[in-house]
């Protein structure tokens, strides 16, 4: 027989809370509560009379993205004992009757039901370092989309004061360009400027030497005398386009600064290095990879971590189907499943043979050849189970 548990169905500020003894045996009336402490402890009033009762209790509750953190932190002060289910569970124990109906008094029922019906472990508190770690990618996420729309705009507003600019260099985002932007806010201002004085700039605003900042003054000023604005000097997009510059240079550095924190965090985990042997993936992609993919250890198989990543194949058999070569689920952390998708398609490009690019040409050459990327699906099934027998066994990736 299962322990009692609290069924908690979590919204943004609120619960519905709902103590059970054992299927169908609830304690009390589903209760709303708010999340502040007075609220909290009104639930674990249940908790405490199950537990004196019945000498335990587990908390159980969905993962909502950020609405169930409060209530989490809580129940760690208080080293009680939850799980954090899969809103997927609970959703297929509701749709199992014939006449489902979602309210959330029915989905502290509907949540119980699942927590009675099946195992689940207890939730494991994993260490500070991998949830700092995986804080700190979402938001190195954030900061990349947030540069990529500046990077938008920006392009468009320097093909409207710099035409061609773009071309006189292979990153438009490297020292000398950037720097040249922030000086010189049109073309007619680099014209007049003499050779000296552009070299001079160049010199004091970047790491190069006199002789690499000359010449590209040349290249500057042989541009600047061909080029042909599409705006006067005094147009509003002129001091427009510097505002963004700076502001892509500022969102640069922001980048640089949170991956470096990272990496600092995670030199402190040996499987940081361990995947720096495998080819294609460096020192970005493995701090951010540690972060999604987390404390490896709270997984008992390295099916359950494919399975996390959502690259399990989906099982459908029926009649003369035999399930084989369908989709991925695609029911599990999708930040992860691009990092690895990344990582596979970096490796397959490296120029030294590996077990990983070995197996991306047997698929593709196999008798049923699958795709390039249904190929790069199931090298990124399998890199994630290499991983696991990495972290496992202590050893590096063996080519």
């Amino acid at each position: 027989m299962k322990i009692p548990c609290v069924a908690v169905d979590v919204s943004k500020g609120k619960s519905f809370f709902q103590g059970f003894i054992d299927l169908d045996k609830p304690i009390n009336k589903a209760t709303p509560i708010n999340h502040d402490l007075e609220g909290f402890e009104l639930m674990t009033k249940i908790g405490d009379k199950l537990k004196q009762e019945y000498n335990d209790v587990v908390y159980i509750f969905e993962a909502t993205g950020i609405y169930h953190k409060n209530l989490q932190s809580y129940l760690d002060n208080r080293k009680e004992k939850y799980i954090i289910l899969n809103p997927l569970e609970a959703a297929k124990v509701r749709k199992s009757h014939l006449r489902s109906t979602k309210t959330d008094k029915r989905d502290c029922l509907s949540i119980a039901k699942a927590y009675f019906l099946r195992d689940y472990p207890i939730h494991q508190k994993q260490d500070d370092i991998y949830q700092e770690l995986q804080s700190m990618n979402r938001h190195y996420e954030y900061l990349v989309k947030k540069l990529r729309l500046m990077k938008t705009h920006f392009r468009t507003l320097l093909d409207v004061v710099f035409p061609m600019f773009d071309k006189l260099f292979e990153n438009i985002y490297t020292s000398i360009p950037i720097t040249v932007l922030k000086l010189f806010s049109h073309p007619i201002e680099l014209k007049k400027r003499k050779l000296e004085s552009i070299t001079k700039h160049l010199v004091h605003n970047t790491n190069h030497r006199d002789s690499y900042c000359r010449k590209e003054a040349i290249r500057l000023k042989q541009y600047a005398t061909t080029v042909v604005s599409g705006v006067n000097y005094d147009n509003y997009l002129v001091s427009l386009l510097k505002s963004e510059v700076i502001q892509i240079e500022n969102q640069l550095k922001e980048l640089d600064l949170c991956i470096n924190k990272m990496k600092t965090l995670a030199e402190n985990i040996p499987l940081y290095y361990q995947l720096q042997t495998i080819p294609g993936i460096g020192e970005v992609l493995a701090v951010r990879l540690i972060a999604e993919m987390g404390d490896l250890s709270r997984f008992t198989s390295k099916w359950k971590l494919v399975a996390y990543a959502g690259l399990d194949p989906t099982v459908y058999q029926s009649g003369q189907m035999t399930g084989e070569h369908l989709r991925i689920t695609k029911k599990g952390n999708k930040r992860l499943r691009t990092l690895v998708y990344l990582a596979v398609s970096s490796n397959i490009k490296s120029k030294k043979p590996n077990s990983i690019k070995e197996y991306y040409k047997k698929k593709r050459q196999q008798a049923n050849p699958l795709a390039h990327k249904a190929a790069l699906v199931a090298c990124a099934n399998k890199l994630l189970r290499i991983i696991y027998s990495m972290s496992k066994s202590g050893t590096n990736f063996h080519y």
